[in-house]
């Protein structure tokens, strides 16, 4: 039965990974089952932390690199950033009695705007759903 078991939990666990689709450059929103894309915050020091984080099925894992610097140039303007990634990784699914299967690649780190002034452009409020 425990065989059984692990077989079924493998095969959804394909099944789902296979309905997994690079989101692009897009936001991360949990509220709307977004669990891929970027999402930063202001740091203490002044400057944002920003993580990003995109599915395996990603055709190159740079791609996770270009959203970070992406989305710092957004924060940061034309005057540019000092950053710091500290964070570089591909996490792996496990499941007991399996090879670890790729889940996920994902790049954090801190960027420090040059112009601390720059205010980034509102994004536009979206459409009420209904």
């Amino acid at each position: 039965m425990n065989r059984t078991r692990s077989g079924l939990v493998v095969l959804g666990v394909t099944l789902l990974a296979g309905c997994v689709t690079d989101p692009g450059y897009a936001p991360m929103d949990a509220a709307k089952g977004q669990y891929f894309g970027y999402v930063d915050q202001p740091n203490g020091d002044g400057g944002h932390t920003i993580r990003v984080v995109l599915p395996e099925v990603t055709q190159d894992p740079r791609s996770a690199f270009a959203h970070w610097e992406r989305r710092a140039a957004e924060l940061c303007g034309p005057a540019g950033y000092r950053k710091l990634v500290h964070t570089a990784r591909r996490n792996m699914l496990m499941v007991p009695g399996y090879s670890p299967t790729g889940h996920s690649y994902e790049v954090m780190g801190d960027a420090w705007c040059n112009d601390p002034t720059y205010a980034p452009p509102a994004q536009p409020a979206a459409a009420p759903a209904g």
